[in-house]
């Protein structure tokens, strides 16, 4: 894992929306991240409170945490990527209404620096299909390592089950050298690099931009062709 691909893109990171028919399906980065967020915060309820720590593993530009933060949520944020010029954007786009920035810390490949056992919730997102495939159980290792027994991961990725997703990865230059991985993989590496117990939904069904559509989102978090999925692991001991 090496940050100088990512480096390049850093300044210029929109989320994908250089490509046009992303383009198309909303109208920000901000409104396919919510995806995400809106979903974490009615599985961790908690995080509205100031409470939990959170690691975003793999942070780029701490959007998630941004928009998890737009959204109510008072966690203890803490950010680690390979990139040191995606972590320098975390600052710059991180609003002084949510106080000071999150934490940050710069990935040594899959390792990071913190202590085993050091955070009640970690979340990566997009990332893993990044990741070469030899390199992946470094990661769900270095995931379970730090997590606190008890605590909960969620592995939010893009699912090579839809085939707009396989035709947007591929036309997007962030994603030039993506290996898609659906989520039995995921279960697989997990389950191999620790005990948890595990479930998946699948998201993004319909254009993140309508409002009024989230309802047949969840309604069909069963169906395994959603744009993206997430597996949810809580860490056993």
């Amino acid at each position: 894992m090496s940050g100088a691909e990512f480096d390049r893109h850093a300044e210029a990171y929109d989320g994908g929306l250089d490509n046009p028919v992303k383009r198309m399906m909303g109208d920000s980065a901000d409104q396919f991240i919510g995806v995400k967020a809106r979903w974490l915060l009615r599985r961790e309820a908690a995080l509205r409170d100031g409470t939990l720590s959170l690691l975003d593993y793999g942070c780029g530009a701490g959007d998630l945490m941004r928009v998890l933060a737009d959204l109510g949520a008072r966690a203890r944020f803490t950010g680690c990527d390979v990139s040191e010029g995606m972590l320098a954007e975390v600052a710059k786009r991180w609003p002084s209404r949510h106080g000071a920035a999150p934490a940050l810390a710069a990935q040594q490949g899959a390792r990071t620096p913190f202590a085993d056992g050091q955070f009640d919730i970690a979340t990566i997102s997009a990332v893993l299909h990044h990741v070469p495939v030899a390199e992946r159980p470094a990661v769900y290792s270095e995931l379970a390592r730090v997590l606190k027994p008890g605590g909960r991961l969620y592995v939010f990725e893009h699912n090579p089950r839809n085939p707009l997703v396989r035709y947007v990865i591929a036309r997007t230059p962030i994603d030039e050298n993506a290996i898609l991985l659906d989520a039995r993989e995921v279960r697989s590496g997990l389950r191999q690099s620790a005990s948890y117990v595990l479930d998946t939904d699948y998201l993004m069904f319909m254009p993140p931009g309508i409002a009024f559509l989230r309802g047949v989102d969840r309604a069909l978090a069963w169906l395994p062709l959603g744009a993206q999925y997430v597996v949810a692991g809580r860490k056993s001991g």
